[in-house]
C-alpha cells in the first residue's frame, strides 16, 4: 500500500465526519490588500477653470448627478433619455458582460470547495456458477476530492473574479454615463439646426423684401439693374444654405435613433413635439472638488478594480511555487443485490492525503510571475492614464462652458446693434439715402452674428453635457444586482 493511504472498513457515518472535519479547518488563508493602484498623483484641490473658491466648493448631490440632463428644462429630452436608457443595444451587451464577470466569478468560488460525484453501476455476469445460474453484481461509489488552498492561490483568484465583476459594472455605468451624454449632444445638435434654420428663414424674408423693393426701383428708374442682380444673389446665396442645414437636422435625427436602437425615423413623432428650443443649462454649474469626481467617475473605478484584479492574480501566480495538499476519498459499496448494498459490510472508505511541490517546470512559474507582473505595471499605468485624462476632461469642459457664456454674452448685444442697423438702413434705401450695397452689407452682418449666437448656444450646452459626463453623471441608478458574496477578501 502506498504511503499516505489507508483503507479499512468504516462507518459510512464516521467517514464523512472525518473528512468534513478536514475540509472544516483547511483554507483559511487570506488574501493581501493590494497598494493604491499611483499614489504618485497629486490631485488638485480645486479646479483651475472653476469660478467657485476652494472653500465654498460644493459640487452636484447624487441626486442631481443621477439626473442632470433634467436641469435643461426640456421634456422631450427626458423622454428620449428613458428611452435610450431602456432600449440600447450597448447597454444591454455591458450588462451581458456583466453576467458573464457574475459567473466567472462563480467559478472561481467553486475552486475553493470539494468535488463530490457518484456512481451507481449493475452488472449481470455471462459467466455461469456451479449451480448454473447467472450472477448480478450491484456496485455504488461516492467519490470526494479537495484540494486545501494553503498558500491562497485559489482565493486570490477568487479575488480576481471579484474585482473583475466590480469592474465590469462599472463599465456598464461608464457606457450609461456616455449614451446619456451623447443624447444629450444629438438633442442638441438637432435643436441647433432647426433654430438656424429659423435664422435662415428670417433672412430670406428680409432679403425676399429687398429684393421685391430693388425690383419696383429698378422699374420705376430709380435703381439699376445691377443693383437687382446683387439682391437676388444675396438672396439666392442664403436660401442655398437650407439643405446643408436640414442634413444637419436629419443627422442628428438619425444618431438619436441608433442611440435608442430604434429604425430611422421611429423618433420623428416625439421629436417634432413643441420644445423651448435649444437646451440651456443654468447660469451657474457648481462641480465640487477633483477628489469626488475622481470617486464618481465610473472608468476611474474600473480601472481601479482592474488593478486588484492584476495584484490578485499575481498573488495567484506566486502562490504557484508553494507546495499543495489534497484529500482524495470515496465510499464504496458492491453488493449482488440493490437491498444489500448498503450493508456495512458491503461498503469500503478510503481516504488519500498527498503533498505536492513544483520541483522542475522549465521555469514556467517563474515566467507567468513575470507575465502577471507586467500586467500590474500595465493596469497601474493605466489608472493614471485615466486619473490624468478625467482630470484635463473636466478642465476642458469648464473653459468650454466659460468661453460660450462669454461669447453669448457679447453676441447677444452685437445682434442687438446689428439689427438696428439693419433696420435703419432698409429706410434710408427706400427713402433713397444709401445704396443697395450698404443695405446688403447690413443683412449680412445680421445673418452672420445671429448664426454665431445659436451656434455659441449649442455650445454651451454641449459643454454642459461634457462637464456632467467628465463628473460621470448620470450612474447612481443603474439597475445591478448587489455583489454580496465572495468578496475580495473572502
Amino acid at each position: 500500500m502506498k504511503p499516505g493511504v489507508t483503507k479499512r472498513r468504516r462507518s459510512p457515518v464516521g467517514f464523512a465526519v472525518v473528512l468534513l472535519a478536514g475540509l472544516s479547518g483547511a483554507g483559511c488563508s487570506s488574501v493581501a490588500t493590494p497598494p493604491p493602484p499611483n499614489d504618485a498623483i497629486e490631485v488638485p484641490a480645486s479646479w483651475n477653470e472653476s469660478r467657485e473658491s476652494a472653500d465654498a466648493v460644493q459640487g452636484p448631490t447624487a441626486e442631481e448627478l443621477a439626473v442632470w440632463w433634467r436641469q435643461l428644462g426640456d421634456p422631450v429630452l427626458d423622454e428620449l433619455v428613458e428611452r435610450v436608457i431602456t432600449g440600447n443595444v450597448d447597454l444591454e451587451t455591458a450588462a451581458a458582460r456583466v453576467a458573464e464577470a457574475r459567473a466567472r466569478r462563480g467559478l472561481a468560488k467553486s475552486e475553493l470547495g470539494p468535488s463530490i460525484s457518484a456512481n451507481l453501476n449493475s452488472v449481470r455476469s455471462e459467466a455461469l456458477g456451479d449451480d448454473g445460474i447467472a450472477r448480478d453484481s450491484v456496485s455504488a461509489s461516492l467519490d470526494v476530492a479537495w484540494e486545501a488552498d494553503l498558500f491562497g492561490a485559489k482565493r486570490y483568484s477568487l479575488a480576481a473574479g471579484q474585482a473583475d465583476l466590480e469592474a465590469e459594472i462599472e463599465n456598464l455605468r461608464a457606457v450609461r454615463v456616455s449614451l446619456i451624454a451623447e443624447t444629450v449632444l444629438a438633442y442638441t445638435d438637432l435643436r441647433v439646426a432647426e433654430a438656424r434654420l429659423r435664422v435662415l428663414e428670417s433672412n430670406v424674408s428680409s432679403r425676399e423684401e429687398t429684393s421685391q423693393l430693388t425690383d419696383w426701383r429698378e422699374q420705376a428708374g430709380l435703381a439699376s439693374r445691377l443693383e437687382a442682380n446683387q439682391a437676388r444673389s444675396s438672396l439666392g446665396q442664403v436660401r442655398a444654405e437650407r439643405p446643408a442645414t436640414d442634413q444637419i437636422a436629419t443627422e442628428a435625427r438619425l444618431r438619436l435613433d441608433l442611440l435608442a436602437s430604434e429604425v430611422p425615423g421611429a423618433l420623428d413623432e416625439l421629436l417634432a413635439t413643441p420644445a423651448p428650443g435649444i437646451p440651456a443649462p443654468p447660469e451657474s454649474v457648481s462641480v465640487g472638488i477633483p477628489a469626488a469626481t475622481l470617486r464618481q467617475r465610473p472608468d476611474v473605478r474600473s480601472s481601479e478594480r482592474q488593478f486588484e484584479a492584476a495584484w490578485a492574480r499575481l498573488g495567484a501566480a506566486e502562490a504557484g511555487k508553494y507546495p499543495t495538499f489534497g484529500i482524495s476519498g470515496s465510499l464504496d459499496a458492491q453488493s449482488d443485490s440493490l437491498a444489500n448494498l448498503f450493508d456495512l459490510d458491503a461498503v469500503f472508505a478510503n481516504l488519500v492525503s498527498g503533498l505536492t511541490a513544483p520541483i522542475f517546470e522549465s521555469g514556467r512559474i517563474r515566467d507567468n510571475i513575470a507575465v502577471r507582473d507586467a500586467q500590474l505595471e500595465q493596469a497601474a499605468l493605466n489608472y493614471q492614464s485615466t486619473v490624468l485624462g478625467a482630470l484635463a476632461e473636466v478642465e476642458r469642459a469648464l473653459s468650454s462652458f466659460r468661453t460660450a457664456e462669454e461669447r453669448i454674452v457679447e453676441l447677444e448685444d452685437a445682434v442687438g446693434a446689428a439689427a438696428e442697423a439693419a433696420e435703419l438702413a432698409d429706410r434710408r434705401y427706400a427713402a433713397g439715402l444709401v445704396d443697395l450695397l450698404s443695405v446688403l452689407d447690413t443683412q449680412r452682418t445680421v445673418f452672420s452674428l445671429e448664426e454665431q449666437l445659436v451656434i455659441a448656444r449649442g455650445e454651451r450646452s454641449r459643454a454642459f453635457s461634457d462637464l456632467y459626463r467628465a463628473l460621470g453623471g448620470g450612474w447612481d441608478f443603474v439597475s445591478v444586482e448587489p455583489v454580496t458574496d465572495g468578496g475580495s477578501n473572502a
